[in-house]
Formats: structure tokens, sequence, C-alpha cells
């Protein structure tokens, strides 16, 4: 089994079978790459519907059978991966075989045995973007994990804005790149960063905006 990275091309274009809670999580991070996402399903949640009205995704209101299967394959030659998101483990079980019969990749929700690929689980925190996987040990592990990071770095959210404010800044007053990096290393350390996550964010500022008053006095 691979993982997937959710770097795509334009032309490239990823199948979900089902539009449930499932297919909703699944295809959300797709949702800001350069691919087309086709889900086929009778029901979809509110998402799903409203991407689909937005024009972010193409929604088929049709159940999957190998009718259906022949036209995605006539008007999708550039679909890779397919996703078998339905709560019906013979559903999943019909377009596994499919998809493997003509040379796609699945990703099965209800076996994590019969996948040939995973997605890592992404979270966002401001500016940073971060993607978890735990392959076969299960999603379980992907939950906690995603929870722990999230209260972890919570607090990074508030000092994001402020540090691409100062960037900008210390880029200005100092232009070579060797002397930029040793003023980051110097002022940004491994103990800011842990200062910072223990809340401590408006002493680290403070310091960063006495370090770069310094250099605009030295110009």
């Amino acid at each position: 089994m691979v993982s997937i990275s959710l770097v795509t091309r334009q032309q490239q274009t990823i199948l979900f079978i089902g539009g449930g809670a499932v297919a909703e999580r699944r295809l959300r991070p797709f949702l800001d790459e350069p691919c087309q996402i086709l889900v086929i399903s009778p029901i979809v949640t509110n998402a799903i519907r409203e991407w689909a009205e937005q024009g972010k995704l193409e929604w088929r209101d049709v159940a999957f059978t190998s009718e259906v299967g022949r036209d995605i394959i006539n008007f999708h030659e550039s679909c890779q991966l397919v996703f078998a998101c339905t709560d019906s483990s013979e559903v999943n079980e019909e377009v596994a075989g499919w998809a493997r019969k003509h040379h796609f990749l699945v990703n099965r929700s209800d076996r994590m045995d019969d996948c040939d690929f995973t997605v890592p689980s992404t979270l966002t925190i401001g500016d940073i973007h971060l993607a978890i996987s735990a392959n076969s040990v299960g999603p379980r592990i992907n939950k906690l994990l995603r929870m722990d990071m999230t209260n972890r770095y919570s607090e990074l959210q508030i000092a994001l804005p402020s540090l691409k404010i100062m960037r900008e800044d210390v880029k200005l007053l100092i232009p070579d790149i060797e002397e930029r990096q040793m003023f980051w290393r110097t002022h940004l350390t491994e103990h800011t960063l842990a200062a910072i996550l223990k809340g401590e964010w408006p002493m680290i500022e403070e310091k960063l905006h006495h370090a770069i008053s310094g250099l605009r006095i030295k110009l």
C-alpha cells in the first residue's frame, strides 16, 4: 500500500463512489487541488451538493452500475484514483473489482486491508498545513494524532500573522540571505517555539520587536 500525496494534475479525475459523510471527508482535501472530482451517488451530503452547485466538483445523481462505469471510462480517461465510500460492503467490493480491472488504484472506506493507497489526513493551523498518515494502523490513530496536534500547535495561530509581518520587515532590513538566516536562528529557536506553544507569545513578540528595532537603529 502506498500513501498518495495531494499534489494532483489538472487533467486528473478523482472518482468517489458514494456521497455520504465519509466521501465528504475524503474528497474535501482535493477541492483546492488542480484536478477534476467526480461523485457518483444518488444521495449526497449538503456540503457535496453545495460544492457541485459551485462548480467545484461534478455530481452524478445515480447509483454505480457497470453501465455507469463504462461512461466514466469513456468520458474520464484520466481517472486513476477511485474511492469506494458507500455504506454497502457489496457495492464497495464491486467498485474495487471494476476499478482494478481497468488498472485504477482503489481506496475502500470499509476495508483498510483492501486498499491500494491511502491519503494522509490534513491539518491546517493558520498558514501551516500538516499531513498525518498512519497507513494501515487505522483511522483511530489518525484521529488521535490529529487531536493531539491540534491541541499542541493551536497557539501558533496567534503568533503566525505577526511572524509573517516580521519576516517581511527583516527581509528589508537584512538583504543578505545568510545574515537573515543567522538572525532567525538566533532569535527564533527551539526554546522560542516551546515558549510560544506554552502561550508565551506576547513575551516572545516583544523580544522579536526589540531585536528588529535594533536592526533599524544600526541602519
